[in-house]
């Protein structure tokens, strides 16, 4: 029995006045409670209890002890019972980290009505597309495009569908530059995209056309950015053709003055996945929440076509 039992056991023999009624109280039989308490004297070396045939009572060590032997024990207790509500009820404090743009057009409804229903629980949310530190206990849900690298051991890796991407250019763009016909043409013309499509200093983006005909095109990059609002604004100014998410960009400001491009063509949609630890352990506060993501994202991320291109419509 360890250090922390013998106090209790001593604790409960001075709280209820007698080795036998701590018995009926802890139902932790009388020989035990006092096997315990006089192992606690012999290590101390100092007698904490006078006993007689009806009565214990304290010793002046003893009720020193007792003061502090208490206050360990009912800290104990405690941390015993905050670990037991996490682990029966949604609470304390999850970390989020995921791409910038899912954040602004779809986590926030979501991360709303979560924490609407769960009061307990608190969201810490980090924007970013580097690969996250799920096993330093520095993120407890990742949200990314891409698998990080190495090892995914004791990793859950969910596939929530593909995000579905248009090309869009502003008209004024489109009027000077002239509107591509073919994705050859597309070459010819700047890009504003995001770091995660740009390799050997080029943009690539992967299109699919009738018959499920597929060709990859390669751009020069006018602006990178991993901001969904930069992105926009600068297609929305003219600087080049972007390839943003139907999901994401239908209701923000300056989508009035994009077209679409390419329109019988469309963008191979990018996997997100959801990564985060195996379920052993889990808090419900994370558990509770992969499960709402899980329900609610894939059907936010890839909207019928035909929305898609009435948001965008001239």
């Amino acid at each position: 029995m360890n250090n922390l039992d013998d106090l209790s056991c001593f604790v409960a023999v001075v709280r209820h006045q007698g080795f036998s009624a701590a018995a009926r109280a802890t139902r932790v039989e009388k020989t035990r409670l006092s096997r315990r308490v006089a192992a606690l004297e012999q290590r101390l070396g100092v007698r904490l209890l006078q006993r007689s045939t009806r009565s214990v009572a304290l010793t002046e060590a003893g009720a020193r002890f007792y003061a502090d032997s208490l206050k360990i024990v009912e800290a104990a207790q405690l941390a015993l019972a905050n670990v037991a509500q996490l682990r029966d009820e949604p609470a304390g404090l999850v970390r989020i980290s995921c791409p910038q743009a899912l954040a602004a057009a779809d986590l926030s409804p979501i991360l709303s009505a979560y924490l609407a229903a769960h009061p307990k629980v608190r969201v810490e949310l980090e924007h970013g597309d580097t690969p996250p530190d799920l096993s330093g206990q520095q993120c407890d849900i990742a949200l990314r495009s891409s698998l990080p690298a190495g090892s995914l051991s004791g990793l859950v890796v969910r596939e929530l569908g593909g995000v579905r991407r248009q090309l869009l250019a502003s008209r004024d763009f489109l009027d000077r530059h002239g509107r591509p016909g073919t994705p050859k043409e597309l070459a010819m013309l700047d890009a504003v995209a995001a770091p995660g499509d740009v390799r050997d200093g080029l943009v690539h983006w992967r299109l699919l056309g009738a018959r499920e005909h597929k060709t990859t095109v390669t751009l020069s990059p006018r602006l990178q950015s991993g901001d969904l609002p930069t992105q926009l604004a600068a297609a929305a100014h003219g600087l080049g053709i972007a390839c943003l998410p139907a999901h994401a960009v239908k209701d923000q400001p300056g989508t009035s003055q994009l077209e679409r491009v390419l329109p019988n063509w469309a963008v191979i949609d990018s996997p997100l996945y959801a990564i985060y630890p195996a379920q052993r352990g889990m808090l419900p506060s994370v558990r509770g929440l992969v499960a709402c993501l899980l329900a609610q994202l894939p059907p936010l991320l890839a909207p019928p076509p035909e929305a898609g291109a009435c948001a965008f419509a001239l």
